[in-house]
């Protein structure tokens, strides 16, 4: 089995099958490449991604028109930087071919992992040098995961109770707290992970919301993808599938959002290599978390990663388009209509997770028949009342609906802690927040 790209030495003198002219330096798909083919190659994908009138440059009276405006998200890894390079090409060939004209607006978002992810450098300090790398201007802006809590009084404290059933109640902290000092109180590195998915994904519609953006980007290429539908399933996650790694229009404070993965058809290996030939590689940040050889100590995502990387290391790449394929025929519950969002996450919930529970779980003790059991009984009562909350409660507990994923995620937070969270309420004070919040502490250059 080869590898998914095999690079070619300096001495090889074959030439691209493509333009049959030039010199090829890579192999992929069993077809050779040089630099600029490769490059083509790669693009395409994006314009079949984007056939769409609304992105071409217009003419006539639809000339005064204001441009649209595309939310392209960008982490500063090899495959979103790839992305934002081959949007930027595509407004290029735009300005050649029509005098200087261009079909839509570029506004780049990166959302700040420092804290989170250790970043080796800070995305603001390398934005200044995108912006010198490429002729074409966009506006980019930085956001904290921070920003995710629009007003301390969303927090509620969330406890899942042992027969699956979660209850919100209002707490009065001390202090302020931020988003990633409630990170660390999640049971394990995985719960952290999947609440953080859930935040960017809800930071990214704000973001295309308050920016007026009518199509948003995600860096996203097969690999990711398919590492994403596993990811999804093992997390119990299984019936977001659907609406999470297809293009598709979605829904967010009443107006419509187009979301599209411009790279779901690129390898991972791919990726990487049109970073190389572009001269991209110097702008991409990693983390400086050192990486854990020990499974149970991986989160996830880490482990599907590892799977992934795995594959394309001994010549099995072409498994991540089969999973893509997989996921993209899955679809919505049929026959079952949305009797509940998730307060935590805001996915539709067809069918209560609590029933279902509840039918293939025990959750009641078997009888005491010693004394030595009677024993261990009262230490256990013990330990539990020894269990104290840090911060206070005000009012009653109140049913929170949530579903299966997020009840796997907060599955290992002990009862007579809980755990703060925003919780999802009413949409108008929200939407009103959201604008302050940009208006005041949004951090644009």
């Amino acid at each position: 089995m080869a590898a998914p790209i095999e690079y070619l030495s300096a001495e090889d003198e074959s030439v691209c099958s493509r333009c049959h002219d030039t010199k090829a330096v890579l192999i992929t798909r069993k077809e050779k490449f040089c630099t600029k083919c490769f490059a083509r190659f790669v693009r395409s994908k994006q314009r079949k991604s984007m056939p769409d009138d609304k992105y071409k440059v217009k003419y006539g009276p639809r000339a005064e028109d204001a441009l649209p405006k595309v939310l392209v998200t960008v982490s500063l890894g090899s495959s979103s930087l790839v992305m934002l390079d081959v949007m930027i090409s595509l407004l290029q060939e735009q300005a050649e071919m029509h005098k200087g004209k261009q079909g839509f607006e570029i506004v780049v978002l990166n959302i700040d992992q420092s804290k989170t992810m250790l970043l080796e450098k800070h995305a603001k300090s390398i934005m200044p040098h995108l912006e010198q790398f490429w002729p074409v201007k966009f506006t980019h802006k930085c956001l904290s995961v921070d920003s995710y809590i629009i007003d301390q009084e969303l927090l509620q404290r969330i406890t899942l109770y042992p027969d699956f059933t979660a209850m919100a109640s209002n707490t009065n902290l001390s202090s302020e707290i931020t988003l990633t000092e409630l990170l660390k109180r999640c049971p394990n590195k995985s719960s952290a992970e999947d609440l953080l998915t859930i935040v960017y994904d809800e930071l990214i519609l704000r973001t295309a919301h308050v920016e007026k953006c009518e199509t948003i980007l995600y860096g996203h290429n097969m690999t990711r993808i398919a590492n994403e539908i596993i990811a999804l399933t093992v997390k119990g996650r299984g019936s977001s599938i659907h609406e999470k790694i297809s293009d598709r229009t979605t829904v967010y404070r009443s107006n419509d959002y187009k979301i599209i993965y411009p790279l779901r058809d690129v390898l991972q290996a791919e990726v990487d290599a049109y970073a190389k030939l572009m001269n991209l590689d110097q702008f991409i940040v990693r983390s400086t978390i050192p990486q854990s050889k020990i499974n149970r100590n991986m989160t996830i995502r880490e482990l599907t990663t590892q799977y992934f990387n795995m594959l394309d290391a001994t010549g099995y790449a072409s498994t991540a388009s089969t999973v893509v394929k997989t996921g993209d025929k899955l679809g919505p519950p049929k026959f079952q209509e949305v009797s509940q969002t998730c307060q935590v996450c805001g996915i539709e919930i067809h069918q209560n997770p609590i029933h279902w529970l509840r039918r293939i779980t025990v959750n009641e003790a078997a009888p005491i028949e010693t004394e030595e059991e009677l024993e261990y009984v009262k230490l256990y009562q013990d330990l539990v009342g020894k269990n104290e909350t840090t911060d206070e409660t005000n009012g009653e507990s109140k049913p929170l609906q949530i579903c299966y994923g997020c009840t796997v995620t907060l599955g290992g937070i002990k009862a007579t802690e809980g755990f703060v969270w925003p919780v999802k309420g009413n949409e108008q004070q929200e939407n009103a927040e959201i604008l302050n919040e940009y208006i005041l502490t949004d951090d644009e250059e």
